[in-house]
């Protein structure tokens, strides 16, 4: 069944892989909002067993093949870009988050600044330089230095912000990063954030980023750790970021991931990181 317009939204593309990594998020979710922002999950190859699982999932997210993608989508970043523009005949403001995060966080004042018009994510590095090659975008595009933004937790209005949602699905053709390497127009860029950040850049949109610290908002920051100073009983937790002294908001699984031997070493390093996704993981079994 097909759910009526909404305000805002949740949505994420997931694997097989990434399963792990997507309960883990979709606990999260249900933890600080509860079901009432309705969750998309595009559904990129799950296996019959996992997708019967999540009916079970109180949050009731609603399931999507890659397949109902306008265009096709041989990877997960291609159907990755097409999300938004998929959703505009459902939702105003989506927040698009990779399944391999969670929230430790209500995130509110997110949508609220997207429903101002702003384009939220975090920082993930301190700007772009665009070489030559990025004149495939726009002759305007070399030689500028903007910011560059994480598409792995973004937020933005589809009503102000279509022409972005469209273009960005509409790319997903044409990246280098696609088998054929994006023939003719070859689009430059690193998976699909690159070719966010390029597109949003070309349509002169980097006045209504609102952009948030990477630390607290992406914690892809190298060595940076975390700890947890309480745990209530429905499942919360205050994580604070060692490295910053701040609130942790969302918690990244950067590198290798946590659901898996090398991610389990890799996480286990950086303070209470690992016991942070675990415990979603495992909050299922304790009250949901």
């Amino acid at each position: 069944m097909i759910r009526a317009f909404v305000q805002r939204a949740f949505a994420t593309v997931c694997d097989r892989e990434y399963f792990p990594g997507l309960w883990a998020l979709l606990n999260s979710l249900w933890v600080y909002h509860q079901d009432t922002i309705p969750v998309y999950v595009f559904d990129f190859d799950l296996t019959s067993a996992q997708k019967s699982r999540l009916l079970t999932h109180p949050i009731s997210p609603e399931l999507i093949s890659v397949s109902s993608l306008p265009f096709p989508s041989p990877g997960t970043w291609e159907a990755k870009q097409q999300v938004f523009a998929y959703l505009l005949k459902r939702a105003s403001c989506i927040y698009l988050l990779d399944a391999d995060l969670v929230l430790v966080s209500n995130v509110k004042d997110v949508f609220e600044w997207a429903e101002e018009g702003k384009i939220v994510s975090s920082h993930d590095g301190p700007g772009k330089y665009y070489k030559p090659h990025y004149e495939s975008y726009s002759p305007s595009l070399p030689g500028c230095q903007l910011p560059y933004l994480n598409s792995g937790a973004l937020c933005f209005n589809t009503r102000r912000h279509w022409d972005l949602a469209g273009l960005w699905a509409f790319a997903s053709q044409y990246c280098v990063y696609s088998p054929d390497r994006g023939h003719p127009l070859q689009l430059a860029g690193h998976g699909d954030q690159g070719v966010f950040n390029a597109i949003a850049s070309m349509l002169h949109k980097s006045d209504n980023f609102h952009i948030l610290p990477e630390t607290e908002w992406c914690d892809s920051t190298v060595g940076c750790a975390l700890g947890i100073q309480e745990m209530s009983g429905n499942g919360e937790l205050v994580v604070s970021n060692v490295t910053t002294g701040n609130k942790q908001r969302i918690v990244h699984s950067s590198g290798p991931k946590w659901w898996t031997k090398a991610g389990e070493v890799h996480q286990g390093r950086l303070g209470d990181k690992l016991k942070v996704f675990e415990h979603f993981y495992n909050f299922s079994r304790k009250g949901l």
